[in-house]
């Protein structure tokens, strides 16, 4: 029998003041119940209830199970009932894991945004370059700019980032602009080398895309440095949207080659399970609603 069951009829027996009432609360038969306390009292080596065809009444050993009973299932109610909220609302750890640059430019700030609508969320954001995968990293959620490396992944895509040729006003002013993807040939492009396109940008001609491969004097791990060289004016870099938004708004650094972009790429949310906590669903609704506008 399960000891639970046991347990609760034990409690009810007692609450109610016999077996008939225990029985009509607990939707079981009388005899049901009868085997329940029966199967304690083996259980347990000893008696619980004295019985009689008036009154029950508890044994010694009877009155310190049933504050212990009580107390037990008072924990089991209480622990369903805050896993159930789990289902309800948003809260607890969050972990999500994102490229280095995204994650310091975009989604630490909306992360931010969305603890702070949700109080009872603690947020752990870690930034990573290398290829990942939500269950060997143990996180919730992880973000991925581009192209998905495993097609048995679970992704909802959320957002589009635009890719974008910039370079400061002193380099334009000093080399001039170049008027198609092949005349980079005469510019110090500013390479990243990381992922599966480094030291390759991505342009459209016409209906076309194509991979180009670019050279420079510079290249960095980091989108984060590869901008910051732009910014001094060294050399031309490819560049997501959310990164440069403000530089390009300021007039830091303009874009170039804009009638060759390449098509947008895509922004997922990679997970593990398919059934989502609260936590994590409503946080992907809350990226997609802010990256409608921010990627």
């Amino acid at each position: 029998m399960d000891k639970l069951t046991s347990m609760q009829a034990f409690v009810a027996v007692v609450e109610h003041g016999g077996f008939s009432a225990a029985a009509d609360t607990m939707r079981l038969s009388k005899a049901m119940v009868s085997k329940h306390v029966q199967f304690l009292e083996r259980l347990l080596g000893t008696r619980l209830i004295n019985r009689s065809t008036r009154r029950i009444a508890l044994t010694e050993a009877g009155h310190a199970y049933l504050v212990g009973c009580r107390g037990i299932l008072g924990e089991v109610e209480a622990l369903e009932q805050r896993i159930a909220g789990f289902g309800d609302r948003p809260q607890g750890l969050l972990k999500v894991l994102a490229p280095t640059s995204f994650g310091s430019f975009q989604l630490a700030p909306a992360l931010a945004g969305y603890a702070e609508l949700y109080p009872e969320v603690q947020a752990q954001l870690t930034l990573s370059d290398r290829p990942h995968g939500p269950l060997e990293e143990g996180v919730d959620l992880a973000l991925h700019v581009g192209a998905l490396p495993d097609s048995s992944l679970v992704a909802r895509q959320i957002a589009e980032v635009r890719l974008i040729v910039c370079g400061a006003p002193a380099y334009f002013a000093r080399h001039g602009e170049p008027a198609t993807p092949a005349a980079l040939v005469a510019h110090n492009c500013l390479r990243y080398s990381q992922g599966a396109r480094k030291g390759m940008w991505l342009f459209r001609e016409g209906e076309r895309t194509s991979l180009m491969r670019v050279h420079g004097d510079f290249e960095a791990s980091t989108g984060d440095a590869v901008r910051m060289a732009a910014l001094t004016g060294h050399g031309l870099a490819q560049l997501p949207s959310y990164m440069i938004r403000a530089d390009l708004a300021s007039g830091s650094l303009r874009e170039t080659l804009a009638n060759f972009a390449p098509p947008p790429v895509p922004l997922y949310a990679v997970y593990a399970h398919r059934e989502l906590s609260a936590t994590v669903r409503v946080f992907i609704e809350f990226l997609e609603r802010h990256f409608h506008t921010h990627a």
